[in-house]
C-alpha cells in the first residue's frame, strides 16, 4: 500500500515537472519568436555606414576614420529631411558620385592614392553597442566605403536614426524624444539575450536528439 502511493506521489511529481518544463519552453520559445520579429521590425528602419581600412596600420586607420567624418558628415546633411532608412539610402545611391568624390578628395588630401568604392546593399554586422543602447547581430541595410584593399579594421555607426554625427559628436548618441518620434528605441539588450538564448536552446535539443 505504502509502495503504491509512493509511486503514485511520484508519478505526480514527473506529471508535474513535465508539464513545468513545457511551459517553461513554450515561454522561452515564444519570447525568442517575439524578440526575432522585434529585431527584424528595428533592422527595417535602420540604415548602418561600414567604413573598411585598407589596413590595419595606424596610417590607415586615421585615414578611415577621417573618410568616416568626410562621407558621414556628407550623407547627414544631404539627408537632413529623411523620414525613414528608406528614404536615407534612397538619397545615398542618388547622390552616390558625389559621396564618393568626397571620399576620394579626402583621401588626397591626407596623402594617399587608394582607391574608394562606396556600396549600398544589405550586410551582416555583430551586436553593437551605442550610447543609448545596443543593435543585436544580423543583416541591416548599410551604405559600406571600401578603401584600398579594404583589408582593415571596420568602422560602423547608424546613418538613420543620425547617430553618427549628431550634433558634430563622434559618440552616437540618441535622445529619448527622438528615438520615439523616429519610431527607432535601440534598447535592444533584451533581443540579443534572447536571440543568445534561442541559439544555446537550438545546440541543446541538437545534442539530445543526435
Amino acid at each position: 500500500m505504502i509502495a503504491r502511493k509512493q509511486k503514485r506521489e511520484n508519478g505526480t511529481w514527473k506529471a508535474a515537472a513535465i508539464i513545468m518544463i513545457a511551459v517553461l519552453l513554450a515561454g522561452i520559445i515564444g519570447i525568442c519568436i517575439l524578440a526575432e520579429y522585434g529585431s527584424e521590425q528595428y533592422a527595417d528602419n535602420v540604415l548602418r555606414l561600414h567604413v573598411i581600412a585598407n589596413s590595419n596600420t595606424s596610417e590607415d586607420q586615421a585615414l578611415k576614420l577621417k573618410v568616416r567624418d568626410a562621407v558621414g558628415s556628407l550623407v547627414s546633411e544631404l539627408a537632413a529631411g529623411a523620414s525613414s532608412a528608406e528614404e536615407t539610402e534612397q538619397i545615398v545611391r542618388e547622390h552616390i558620385d558625389a559621396i564618393q568624390a568626397a571620399a576620394e578628395e579626402k583621401i588626397r588630401e591626407e596623402g594617399y592614392n587608394y582607391p574608394v568604392e562606396i556600396e549600398t546593399g544589405e550586410y551582416y554586422f555583430p551586436t553593437k553597442y551605442y550610447t543609448e543602447g545596443a543593435l543585436p547581430a544580423g543583416s541591416y541595410e548599410a551604405v559600406r566605403v571600401v578603401i584600398g584593399q579594404g583589408e582593415g579594421e571596420n568602422w560602423w555607426c547608424v546613418l538613420f536614426p543620425p547617430l553618427c554625427f549628431s550634433n558634430g559628436a563622434a559618440d552616437p548618441e540618441l535622445d529619448q524624444e527622438q528615438q520615439e518620434n523616429d519610431g527607432v528605441t535601440l534598447r535592444f539588450k533584451i533581443v540579443e539575450v534572447f536571440q543568445e538564448a534561442k541559439h544555446s536552446l537550438s545546440k541543446f535539443f541538437q545534442k539530445i536528439f543526435k
